[in-house]
């Protein structure tokens, strides 16, 4: 799985053709950005520039004029009007204001701190008919799976911190990807803990209007995550309890009422009837036979089914035997970049979006040369873009005169650290920075191997996750053993086509002096087969939050796209690359 991993003496943008160098670069490049004000301007900014002193000033009375008269008039008539406007133009209460009322309608956070986990049994109807069961059971560490036996069969869905699964009543298995994926495992989150610590899952929410349900008044709240995850709920401005759910991504939306006590629960008030309305289905109508708690469910009954007759470390080995071949292939390749950056304001609203798009050519033991050739949407102007395709020629020739020093270099580096590692009795053949498919095999722990069908190819997928006990040696091993997510594995290809990786717990960077990634932060990574049987970078995305020292704080939310891939020129035995040439 690893690719041109960079190593710590390479600050450039190397081409890395597979996820788990793209995870590593990620990092890189998310502590790149950590830049801060010296400690001087920081301390000068706290302080006031100037003592502003009171300074006497003579009042003149003067006599109102019939103008004056006028103007006080028509503002006290203002001021009258805006008192008798309807209620509706007062100022909506904070998300935190509604889930706190929510919180204490159900029962308080003394008795949500007693609830760990409930299995709910429900009677399904359907256009007025009795259609079959269904069974909701929901961890509060963010757990949820809902199962329907219906008369067309069972469908059973499921998500939970690391994945998010369906499968349709003739055998389907379909792990969620993007936005749907996003989007459940958010409403686990939420959910499971009954939104009590939402804040502290670093979900961001916002009041959006207030509507009215059932003739009941209703506040709207949005809760997104920084990775583009988005539902909103309504609750009751009077009963304060929540009324509906709606989510785009899935295009589901789920009301709540007959909210009441139920013997054993450890609540005041749960929902008796759930009526789920999904786009092109008919309306299904829930009503609670039973519930019980505190059960100690397994984490396992939320992962998605396993095929037992999968090999996932076999797999993992095979993958690794064609992987520097393909490496040194990927360089033969431009392409076109096209990179979005986001700024997101706390209420998880889009405040600024930066879109460019770039003709890039890798360049081995260099790095990328990247010319910019639109941004936000228009092309450069004749003249930025003149000079932006000098400004390309040029490196493109100082790329090839640096090139072979920087192989020198980067080797002498390599046998440093491999000299190091061997004085310490460790592996003088590995390095430290290096993130192979050994790396994985014992750093990590592999569930859930299943078949499934993934962007028209046949596909192998697995969940990793942190092994117990494991402890690492080298940064490699530090990253991929803080690190869970999901694999998808063309087997015919042996090739990785996706991967979702997420930090478990925070990585730091200079031992954390000089920074620290936080835990949550996500990476994808998907790469997609060439005509020629080569496999090159689709899409990638980095939704990051880091701290540097004390001083300050950041978030990264990038996504970069790649298409338009041409080879190009090369002399035997040397990488040759002609520089862009002008348009005419």
């Amino acid at each position: 799985m690893t690719g041109a991993t960079l190593s710590e003496d390479d600050d450039s943008d190397a081409f890395v053709s597979h996820p788990s160098g793209f995870v590593f670069r990620s990092l890189k490049k998310v502590g790149r950005k950590l830049t801060f004000p010296p400690l001087s301007r920081v301390l000068k900014n706290m302080m006031p520039t100037k003592i502003l002193r009171p300074r006497a000033r003579r009042l003149a009375l003067t006599r109102p004029t019939n103008r004056t008269r006028t103007l006080l008039k028509a503002i006290a008539l203002l001021l009258l009007v805006c008192a008798s406007a309807p209620a509706q133009t007062a100022k909506l209460p904070t998300p935190d204001k509604i889930i706190n009322d929510y919180v204490k309608a159900v029962g308080g956070r003394k008795r949500l701190a007693a609830l760990r986990d409930a299995t709910y049994e429900w009677s399904v109807r359907q256009n007025g008919a009795d259609a079959g069961t269904a069974r909701t059971q929901v961890k509060t560490t963010g757990a949820l799976r809902t199962d329907f036996i219906l008369a067309d069969g069972e469908r059973d869905a499921a998500a939970n911190g690391r994945t998010a699964w369906t499968r349709t009543s003739d055998g389907h298995l379909r792990t969620l990807t993007d936005s749907e994926a996003f989007a459940a495992r958010l409403q686990a989150l939420l959910e499971a803990s009954w939104f009590a610590d939402y804040k502290k899952q670093k979900v961001l929410a916002r009041t959006v209007a207030r509507d009215t349900l059932g003739g009941e008044p209703a506040y709207s709240v949005e809760f997104a995550t920084r990775a583009g995850a988005r539902l909103r709920y309504w609750f009751g401005a009077t009963s304060k309890l929540l009324l509906q759910m709606a989510d785009e991504a899935r295009h589901v939306r789920v009301r709540f009422s007959e909210w009441r006590a139920q013997a054993g629960s450890p609540l005041q008030l749960e929902p008796h009837r759930v009526e789920i309305e999904r786009e092109g289905e008919g309306t299904l109508a829930l009503t609670l036979q039973s519930a019980s708690y505190n059960t100690n469910l397994a984490d396992s009954i939320f992962e998605p089914p396993s095929d037992s007759t999968l090999d996932i470390p076999a797999l993992l080995r095979e993958l690794s035997k064609n992987q520097d071949e393909d490496d040194k292939r990927v360089n033969d390749y431009t392409f076109t970049q096209k990179v979005t950056e986001r700024e997101l304001t706390d209420k998880g609203e889009v405040k600024k979006e930066t879109v460019k798009v770039y003709e890039v050519y890798p360049i081995a033991n260099y790095g990328w040369v990247q010319k910019l050739v639109a941004e936000n949407g228009s092309p450069l102007t004749p003249e930025r873009a003149a000079r932006e395709e000098k400004r390309a020629a040029e490196e493109l020739e100082k790329a090839e005169r640096e090139a072979p020093k920087n192989k020198e270099k980067r080797e002498r580096k390599r046998e440093e650290r491999k000299a190091r590692r061997k004085a310490k009795g460790g592996d003088a053949e590995g390095d430290d920075s290096d993130v192979e498919i050994s790396t994985f095999l014992h750093a990590c722990e592999f569930v859930s191997p299943r078949r499934e069908r993934f962007r028209e190819r046949d596909t192998i997928v697995f969940d990793f996750r942190p092994r117990a006990g494991f402890h690492p040696t080298t940064q490699g091993e530090s990253i991929v053993s803080k690190l869970s997510g999901v694999i998808w594995v063309d087997p015919a290809e042996r090739q990785v086509v996706r991967l979702e990786a997420r930090l478990v717990e925070g990585f730091k960077i200079g031992g954390g002096l000089l920074a620290s990634i936080k835990p949550g932060s996500a990476f994808i990574f998907e790469q997609t087969r060439m005509n020629d049987g080569v496999w090159l970078p689709r899409f990638a995305q980095v939704n990051a939050s880091a701290r540097v020292l004390l001083f300050a704080g950041m978030s990264i939310n990038q996504t970069e796209e790649y298409s338009d891939y041409k080879r190009f020129s090369a002399k035997t035995g040397e990488e040759k690359l002609d520089a862009p040439k002008p348009k005419p």
